[in-house]
């Protein structure tokens, strides 16, 4: 049985990685609402579903490893509870677990990535990930340039049948996140080409010591 601070874990992939936060937001409510999730609500004169989430997705990036944290008003069977969720949402969009809370989700320090490029061989890829990685951002004081390879922990590049697969960890937390699609324009920049047959997974988040976020 789970209750008080409740995790949700849960993944959206396939088409789904096209729908904003927003309409995630308002989707999951929905679910939540009609599988009777005991969700606390806040006070005063409207109040609103106390739901916390990870940070967005960009649109069109995929994730297995995304969480919500409720608060719940009463004790509710975590197995039953998954079902009775999954039952109102689509299939690209599903309950993994349930669980009681652990650390704090601003705590998510890095993630894994894996990224699928159907027109980018394995060397060019390599080459293109050899030297910097600058990009042009908006901060307070006008656009600056980031150089993304200073928020890497790591990666892989290798050949599948289906492309060329990057598995990346980066920077994911609070103060240091790397956008997987900023990268994929720094990638490009260095290709000097655009890359339009591409995949992102998000699959794996880490605390700051390595271990794997729950």
């Amino acid at each position: 049985m789970v209750s008080g601070n409740v995790r949700i874990k849960f993944y959206k992939i396939g088409d789904l990685k096209f729908i904003s936060h927003l309409d995630l937001c308002r989707t999951l409510r929905g679910a939540f609402n009609r599988a009777g999730v005991p969700i606390k609500y806040s006070e005063g004169f409207n109040p609103h579903p106390k739901m916390v989430f990870t940070q967005p997705l960009s649109i069109g990036v995929e994730s297995i490893s995304e969480y919500v944290d409720i608060p719940f008003t009463e004790e509710r069977d975590p197995v039953a509870l998954k079902a009775a969720i999954n039952a109102e949402l689509p299939a690209l969009l599903q309950v993994v677990e349930i669980y009681p809370k652990g650390k704090e989700l601003h705590e998510v320090d890095t993630a894994d990535y894996r990224f699928v490029f159907a027109d980018c061989k394995k060397e060019e890829l390599e080459a293109a990930l050899s030297g910097s990685l600058a990009i042009e951002k908006k901060s307070k004081k006008g656009m600056i340039t980031v150089d993304l390879k200073e928020k890497l922990r790591g990666y892989t590049v290798f050949e599948t049948d289906g492309g060329t697969v990057l598995t990346i960890r980066m920077d994911a937390g609070q103060t240091s996140f790397v956008n997987p699609e900023h990268l994929v324009r720094a990638i490009e920049a260095n290709l000097n080409r655009e890359l339009t047959e591409y995949t992102i997974m998000k699959e794996t988040c880490y605390l700051a010591d390595g271990s794997e976020f729950r």
